[in-house]
């Protein structure tokens, strides 16, 4: 009897080791439902080249910024955003899961050439963190209040393409008429 209660305990004990929170392990769940279903999601690309204000003939080095937007055709829900940044040898990408319009998982990962700089989420629930999971060692907590308003800002832009080709859609329906 105490080698299966031994057993049993060491069993759980691994068990929650590995558990992340409880709202954690719910967002992670509807990560792993909405990459199921992205091969079918309606994906919207834009392509970004920042040059420096000083730069009026814009050949120096530039930001080039690629972001992916992922709907669901069922709900018309935005579903993911994937943005890849490059800088001269930096490179960022910046992943966000929604939910009902709502960001639930922010990711991102930088590297300086081949060296992680940044790797970290951030979980939420209702706008809130509720967990945040730092991949490498970072000094301080990632300010997830500016990350948040980072995938609003993100939704916003998406809106914007999407206001874009229903006007654009309305007026090539209104000239076949």
């Amino acid at each position: 009897m105490r080698i299966f209660l031994l057993i049993s305990i060491t069993l759980l004990a691994k068990i929650c080791f590995g558990q992340d929170s409880t709202t954690a392990v719910y967002i992670n769940d509807a990560v792993k439902k909405i990459e199921a279903r992205l091969s079918t999601d309606i994906m919207e690309k834009k392509d970004t080249s920042i040059f420096d204000a000083w730069d009026t003939l814009q050949r120096g080095a530039f930001l080039s910024v690629h972001t992916e937007f992922f709907t669901d055709p069922a709900t018309m829900l935005l579903d993911k955003i994937v943005e890849k940044s490059l800088y001269k040898k930096t490179t960022t990408e910046l992943t966000v899961y929604f939910l009902g319009n709502q960001p639930i998982l922010f990711s991102n990962k930088q590297w300086e050439g081949s060296t992680v700089r940044y790797d970290f989420a951030i979980y939420y629930m209702s706008d809130n963190p509720v967990f945040i999971v730092k991949r490498k060692q970072l000094s301080g907590t990632p300010d997830s209040d500016s990350y948040l308003k980072w995938c609003y800002d993100l939704r916003r832009e998406y809106f914007g393409i999407v206001s874009e080709y229903n006007q654009t859609f309305a007026k090539a329906k209104f000239k076949s008429r």
